[in-house]
């Protein structure tokens, strides 16, 4: 399949569409947008020669991935784009996602080391869907935040996903513009001792006060900034808002620890220990009362890597929570040898423990799994009484959900009291 390695531009992929299009016996076309994430990565860790030498070992073997009239149009950096020719049916171009996913993660070995990038896809179809070669090229951007968005390795268009792109399609730029005109604001769920029944902590959750389109939730910004530098603007902003928060809380809780949540573009970032560590110096707020909350999902990205990252930050001193678990498809032997400190039950499994046996040995499990594995064991999502005297007969150790507490603005946290 011919490919063309420089980086051509998305200009140069529009006029190879309309090529295509005018050419006799074409009656369809189908784009594959394939976006590669963790460069960045290596150049910190390897240099800027060994990052350029991985893309150019990928794109060599996305070249093998199409058939020989298919092309692959190399776009901005990490940016890649597969034009399949006269698909054979609407299943063909997500199987030729799929192969280019794969052989883009696969690990590749450079002068000064081994490399691993992550990719996703976004896929539509012309003339099926778009019109024209722009109106194709939207509809597979939209479809690779919405890839991101569920945690997939791609992402078909479809009309209903152009209703919840409005805001996340301008979001990795204006984000930046959103956080200098204050914007983003932190809410705090409370966290639990369900033995005591005492305030352990909180989580802070962003939200984007939108002045068109009111409070937007995360789930349709965070994927259109992953893979941007808006991604750590973003980090940088909820350390430091929820740690000088914590700080005065934990003067009247002690022991007063806060949650945050990162990304997987947080995870790879080689310079997250050191971003924690001065925030936790401006604001005075010891750095192991500090969690970090990462999906299971996001750890299973690149394994080695998520490995590496995390004992560095625990040896900073920074708590490592597993986020969502149960929901991804790790390997026991990959957890047991993992670096961190808590695990959190997701709340889709601790929602029917009260009535459905199958859910509540579920849990259970669960539960002594974490503490078989030296953990701290947090379920999230309860909403009843029921539920948290079920969780504490089962020794689940800390609890979150509505039963305690909805997320909420720091001046109404001041009020919480948890033993009422």
């Amino acid at each position: 399949m011919p490919l063309a390695t420089a980086s051509t531009g998305y200009s140069h992929l529009l006029r190879e569409i309309d090529d295509l299009r005018a050419q006799r016996g074409v009656t369809g076309i189908a784009l594959v947008l394939l976006q590669l994430d963790g460069v960045g990565e290596v150049n910190r860790s390897l240099g800027y020669t060994a990052g350029d030498e991985v893309l150019e070992r990928v794109a060599g073997r996305l070249a093998a991935v199409g058939r020989v009239q298919d092309r692959i149009v190399a776009l901005t950096r990490g940016v890649f784009a597969l034009l399949v020719h006269n698909p054979l049916h609407a299943g063909h171009a997500a199987l030729a996602a799929e192969k280019a996913i794969r052989v883009a993660s696969e690990s590749v070995d450079v002068t000064d080391g081994r490399a691993r990038l992550r990719a996703r896809a976004g896929v539509s179809f012309l003339p099926a869907n778009a019109t024209t070669a722009s109106e194709l090229l939207r509809q597979c951007e939209v479809a690779i935040r919405e890839a991101g968005r569920r945690d997939k390795s791609h992402v078909a268009w479809s009309a209903a996903l152009d209703g919840q792109a409005t805001v996340a399609s301008s979001a990795w730029f204006e984000i930046d513009d959103a956080l200098h005109r204050g914007e983003f604001e932190l809410h705090f769920q409370p966290k639990v001792n369900l033995r005591t029944g005492a305030l352990s902590g909180a989580e802070a959750l962003t939200r984007w006060r939108h002045p068109e389109h009111g409070l937007v939730s995360p789930l349709q910004f965070i994927p259109a900034i992953e893979g941007t530098d808006s991604a750590r603007t973003l980090l940088r902003f909820v350390l430091n808002t929820s740690m000088r928060q914590a700080a005065s809380w934990a003067q009247r809780w002690p022991g007063f620890t806060i949650s945050v949540n990162a990304s997987p573009t947080n995870l790879a970032d080689a310079d997250l220990g050191e971003l924690i560590a001065d925030v936790s110096r401006i604001w005075d707020f010891p750095v192991d009362r500090l969690v970090l909350e990462i999906t299971e999902t996001a750890l299973m990205l690149d394994p080695d890597a998520s490995t590496r990252r995390l004992h560095q930050l625990r040896s900073g001193g920074v708590k490592v929570s597993i986020d969502d678990f149960g929901t991804g498809y790790s390997s026991l032997a990959y957890l047991k040898n993992l670096p961190a400190d808590e695990l959190k039950i997701d709340k889709s499994f601790v929602q029917n423990i009260d009535h459905s046996e199958k859910d509540r040995r579920l849990v259970e499990s669960i539960v002594q799994l974490g503490h078989a594995m030296g953990l701290v064991v947090v379920a999230e999502g309860i909403e009843t009484e029921p539920m948290r005297a079920a969780l504490v007969a089962m020794g689940c150790d800390t609890g979150q959900g509505y039963l305690f507490g909805r997320p909420v603005a720091a001046a109404a946290f001041d009020a919480f009291s948890p033993a009422g």
